[in-house]
């Protein structure tokens, strides 16, 4: 993608949006700031990183600096932190030449307010919940795109790759979602504590993820409805398809080794669970009791998954967008 691009000045702009703590977004970014450094050495190279002001900053650099990471292809290449939402602008209009979001842009930008009953993530909602969820859904895939829009020079390119879910008619409301049997146990493991009154029955019944993975249909509704997006960007592909690696369990290369496997899976989970937990589900009335859930519930889901012995696999399905500002 980075090869397309003809940057317009001295200066070349890549944004990473929703790069997290950098493990596996550094290694994203790297292959495009490779692409300006070969075609055009010694032009100055910014790799602004966006995500929000309690992300792990250092490590993110620790990263980027790092034997892997990219800062040390050249001299001129500076790595940046934009603090924010990615719901916001997160650089100058017309300045960024590669834009790319790994694993992040299924995130909302509110915890929603919806009593989801017997479930606590969006694929296994019913009725007017899930209609409303989806509406946010919706509302905040097309803010994200409308910034990126603004944000990239005319002729520059943006690639979102993240959390997919493909057509299944035996499954909940016909579709099959990545991580679908980790959620559900996820929810199995949080109503054990409700049964030890550990947390309240009503905490978990208005509690739901604030997240969507859509489907390829889903990822082009806001193109077919605004017009300032059909007109501003070509879609150069779309589609959801299984990762190239362990798409049926990311662990799969540990399953025999049940005690290595318990603990990265639950590890990947504590990952991007934890701040939304801490924030609701399982907020105590003191911090010293909100610790003592989160390391409960963890605790327990790792029993779950050893008890599980492999049925809570978590399958991967990739939406990948590539867009071309016109």
């Amino acid at each position: 993608m980075a090869d397309k691009v003809l940057p317009s000045s001295d200066e070349i702009h890549i944004a990473d949006y929703g790069c997290g703590t950098g493990s596996n977004a550094i290694l994203s970014v790297k292959p495009a700031v490779k692409s300006f450094v070969d075609r055009y050495p010694g032009r100055s190279i910014f790799v602004h990183h966006v995500d929000q002001a309690e992300n792990d900053w250092n490590t993110l650099f620790d990263c980027a600096a790092g034997q892997d990471g990219y800062a040390n292809l050249s001299s001129s290449i500076r790595p940046v932190a934009s603090v924010g939402s990615f719901f916001s602008m997160a650089a100058p209009a017309s300045s960024i030449d590669v834009g790319t979001s790994f694993g992040a842009s299924h995130w909302l930008s509110t915890q929603p307010v919806i009593s989801s009953k017997g479930t606590l993530w969006f694929a296994d909602l019913q009725g007017e919940a899930r209609l409303e969820l989806k509406r946010q859904a919706q509302r905040d895939w097309e803010s994200f795109l409308t910034l990126r829009l603004r944000e990239l020079r005319s002729g520059c390119r943006l690639m979102v790759s993240t959390l997919g879910t493909i057509a299944d008619a035996g499954e909940v409301n016909g579709i099959c979602s990545s991580g679908r049997h980790t959620y559900r146990a996820m929810y199995n493991v949080a109503e054990t504590m409700v049964n030890d009154g550990l947390i309240s029955e009503h905490a978990l019944r208005d509690f739901i993820m604030p997240i969507w993975f859509m489907s390829r249909e889903e990822a082009l509704e806001p193109f077919q409805r605004n017009k300032e997006l059909a007109d501003g960007f070509l879609i150069e592909r779309a589609e959801v398809a299984p990762a190239q690696q362990n798409p049926e369990d990311i662990f799969a290369d540990q399953i025999n080794a049940p005690q290595e496997y318990e603990k990265s899976y639950t590890g990947f989970v504590r990952s991007f669970t934890v701040s939304t937990f801490r924030q609701s589900l399982l907020r105590g009335e003191t911090d010293q009791a909100t610790e003592a859930n989160l390391n409960e519930f963890y605790d327990r889901f790792k029993t779950f998954i050893r008890n599980g012995a492999g049925k809570y696999a978590f399958e991967i399905w990739l939406l990948t967008i590539e867009l071309k500002k016109r």
